[in-house]
């Protein structure tokens, strides 16, 4: 799931500086919703966790990143911030904040009280790594998706250009707007469907692995492992 939140701000951030023409301040405050949802998501599952578990929250957290991530892939290069990108990031942020602090709570729990710090950045290491994977594997399939797209821009734009526009392609290589940004758009939307895949296994793990015991309930409200000894 760390892949499919990397994934989001990465390829979201190229998509609203480069097709929103956003600056880079603009952008920073375009995502300061997301802390705030994920706050929000958090407190959910941090209040009725001690009820229900960590596997629901787990699991919805899993469908609404998905969700969300899916509903971007709809951007086009006429998508605004509030029309088209706010909504979808505001679902996908608050599946993280309930996906999140159930794993964590889920992963501490049975650890001794001493051994906390020591597996808590083990969580967070394991994060880091399996994120870069994963923003790795969605470079991959940005580059591709957006070089065959360019090839079918180029023969766009070679048909509709004037000589000018032309002449300056050969000499600079670089497709201008609007062509270049469906190439950025179409690479971008290939990208968030293989982050939603990512965020769906994501709940399959959580409905097939995660298994909470009647006792373990009460230690995660608190968020502690058992005691040494």
């Amino acid at each position: 799931l760390a892949a499919a939140m990397f994934g989001m701000f990465f390829f979201l951030t190229l998509f609203v500086q480069n097709v929103l023409d956003f600056s880079p301040l603009q952008a920073g405050l375009a995502f300061l919703p997301v802390s705030a949802v994920i706050a929000i998501g958090a407190g959910l599952a941090s209040r009725f966790l001690p009820v229900y578990g960590p596997k629901p929250f787990m699991v919805a957290g899993g469908i609404l990143a998905a969700a969300g991530l899916a509903w971007l892939t709809l951007t086009d290069v006429h998508s605004t911030y509030a029309g088209s990108v706010l909504g979808p990031m505001l679902v996908f942020s608050l599946g993280m904040g309930m996906e999140f602090v159930s794993l964590t709570l889920m992963a501490l729990s049975d650890v001794p009280v001493p051994e906390t710090g020591a597996a808590s950045g083990l969580l967070n290491a394991t994060q880091q790594v399996g994120g870069s994977l994963g923003l790795s594997i969605l470079v991959t399939v940005f580059g591709t998706a957006s070089g065959n797209e360019a090839d079918r821009q180029i023969a766009r734009f070679l048909r509709q250009a004037t000589p000018a526009e032309r002449e300056r392609f050969r000499q600079s290589g670089e497709l201008p707007p609007p062509w270049a940004d469906e190439v950025l758009t179409a690479g971008v939307s290939a990208a968030f469907i293989t982050a939603a895949v990512f965020a769906v296994l994501a709940a399959l793990v959580a409905v097939l692995a995660v298994q909470v015991r009647p006792s373990d309930l009460q230690r995660l409200q608190g968020g502690r492992g058992p005691e040494p000894g």
